[in-house]
């Protein structure tokens, strides 16, 4: 196998399975890896049989991409709850919305205790200020 040969052979693994992006920039980097290796002294030979199958490198290229787009395609959706093994997900909107309610009942929850603490306080404040009062003169 020549080094024409690998780079094509990867390319077509690749075509239709993967962006275009993803096609070029892997045929770019085992064709620098290739000039680099050859520059160093190495054999074309020696270094395509030790890359091995294009198809085996697009697979495993593939498989990465695909674990990335996997990753990225998260990115509206947001890890909520994992419990024994399993995700669940709820999208943005969702999680943002239930912020929303929890800060709006912690909110009513302070008020509520507040109107109770509220009558009993102001006049223990009170008794406090004026014993205070009473105490400097």
């Amino acid at each position: 196998m020549t080094r024409f040969e690998f780079t094509k052979g990867l390319r077509q693994a690749l075509s239709g399975r993967a962006s275009h992006t993803v096609v070029n920039e892997n045929v770019a980097y085992y064709e620098k890896y290739i000039d680099t290796e050859l520059g160093k002294g190495r054999t074309e030979e020696e270094i395509l049989n030790e890359l091995g199958d294009p198809r085996l490198i697009a697979k495993t290229i593939l498989e990465t991409a695909g674990k990335e787009e996997k990753d990225r395609a998260g990115g509206e959706e947001r890890e909520r709850y994992a419990s024994g093994g399993r995700v669940f997900r709820l999208p943005m909107w969702l999680a943002l919305l239930l912020v929303l309610l929890i800060c709006i009942l912690l909110l009513q929850l302070a008020g509520y205790i507040v109107s109770l603490l509220l009558p009993v306080a102001l006049p223990v404040l009170a008794l406090i200020l004026a014993v205070h009062y009473f105490r400097r003169r």
